[in-house]
């Protein structure tokens, strides 16, 4: 940039006849293909923008995940899937910040891992009819990209930043789907054939769901780590609780027990120990919970229970998908059908909508067997581990139960493969881990200075 700087200056002349090429050509473009142009040209800008300011590039992408581009346009690009040229578009977005910031190759763990699931697939596996290997590196290049994001090392300030975006994204999808109604680009709202109004933004609603459980569980650590900023986090965890409650998206609500129990077991357990004020923080998040529920369990009981199933609870289909897929791997436990090829399993046997089974661990088990299923999810335990480490004693139990959290919504929906859920995920383990190391850095430099005083 520099370099081109120092040219332009010391040839005027050419520069102005670049500027006039450049011009001619952008409108001769406009004339013959003027959305390509616009777009080529918007491209050229954000590009410009990622180089010279990465930082601001990572909060767009981050504030991008709150709204399912693959729903609000349909189709292809290029011959290129929507979802696809996504997430290629917002890695090529962040080179720029990992050229500047770095990156951590000891959180590399779960893209090894993919790797090895490659091989297993061109090695071992029982391919199905219709896979080939483009679908396998395809997966892989899906899967892999939110993992990436694990590893960049961003600056403290900016980390923070992006803690603060991750609690917002439910809202600004709230925001952007009132703005898309009212122009008649998408329904705000979701009416099922049981009857039920799910709320669903600029989403659908189970991914706004996802947005909204980490809206919820996330607060619930900062508030810990952050409590000078009591009230700020209590008003996010009301907010998102609301909007998770009114996506009518049960899987989410239910993995949250775990850190929403532990949080009220400790605000007791700090009452009886003398601590009598928390008593109206405490009643007054029992209540709103209790409320909040109440004023959608109509909803709730319409999604559970209008349709008769086996179990007594309809699952959405979920029971019969899980037996459909694993009745298809039982002959080939070990290595799978194919990184990707669950993507291809459905034969139209299952609702359209199980394009994969909503629960990781039979996802992962079809596509490379026990050997590739079991490779990523201890890659991801090691990851989890290692984050553990940095984080001061008062914190760990409530991540802890943040990642139990993950594993349990791992049974019932896709996330580790939707983009409303890891992305977020991703980011956000790696912003704790940052700011928690920086914290404990500042703390350790503190003794040292009092132990040489």
């Amino acid at each position: 940039m520099a370099l081109l700087q120092y040219r332009l200056k010391r040839y005027p002349l050419t520069s102005i006849f670049l500027y006039i090429c450049t011009a001619l050509i952008v409108g001769v473009s406009v004339i013959y293909q003027p959305i390509l142009s616009i777009a080529a040209v918007c491209s050229l800008i954000i590009g410009a923008i990622a180089v010279r300011n990465p930082d601001w590039i990572s909060y767009g992408v981050l504030l991008t995940t709150a709204i399912s581009i693959n729903y609000l346009i349909t189709g292809t690009l290029f011959g290129i899937e929507i979802l696809s040229l996504y997430k290629l578009c917002i890695l090529l977005l962040l080179v720029p910040s990992m050229l500047v910031n770095g990156i951590r190759f000891k959180f590399g763990y779960p893209i090894a891992a993919l790797l090895v699931m490659v091989f297993i697939t061109f090695c071992f596996s029982n391919w199905l009819p219709l896979f080939s290997g483009s679908l396998a590196i395809k997966a892989f290049i899906g899967l892999s990209l939110p993992f990436f994001f694990l590893m960049i090392q961003w600056k403290e300030g900016v980390a923070k930043r992006h803690i603060y975006l991750i609690c917002l994204l439910p809202m600004v999808s709230i925001v952007v789907g009132f703005m898309l109604q009212a122009v008649h680009l998408y329904s705000f709202l979701d009416v099922e054939f049981t009857g039920a109004v799910r709320v669903q933004g600029a989403n659908i609603p189970p991914h706004l769901a996802m947005l909204a459980c980490l809206g919820v569980a996330i607060p619930l650590i900062e508030l810990k780590r952050s409590p000078g900023k009591a009230i700020y986090w209590y008003g996010l965890i009301g907010i998102n609780f609301m909007i998770l409650v009114a996506t009518g998206t049960r899987g989410p609500i239910l993995s949250l027990l775990f850190i929403v129990g532990y949080f009220i077991y400790n605000m007791i357990k700090q009452f009886l120990q003398g601590k009598a004020m928390l008593i109206i923080p405490l009643l007054g998040l029992v209540l709103f919970i209790s409320a909040t529920v109440y004023v959608q369990l109509d909803n709730l009981e319409k999604r559970s229970f209008d349709r008769a199933t086996e179990s007594g609870i309809d699952l959405s289909g979920r029971t019969e998908a899980w037996t459909y897929f694993l009745e298809r791997v039982e002959d080939y436990p070990w290595s799978g059908r194919g990184l990707g090829s669950v993507t291809i399993a459905n034969d139209g046997s299952l609702y359209k909508g199980f394009v994969v089974p909503h629960n990781e661990y039979i996802r992962f088990y079809f596509d490379t067997g026990y050997i590739g299923c079991g490779l990523l999810f201890i890659s991801l335990i090691l990851v989890f581990i290692r984050i553990n480490r940095v984080l001061a004693k008062s914190i760990k139990p409530y991540y802890a139960a943040f990642i139990l959290m993950f594993l349990v919504y791992s049974f019932s929906d896709n996330t580790l493969s939707t983009v409303q859920f890891i992305i977020p995920f991703c980011w956000y383990l790696n912003c704790l881990y940052l700011v928690s190391k920086s914290s404990d850095r500042l703390q350790t430099a503190f003794v040292q200075k009092e132990v040489m005083l």
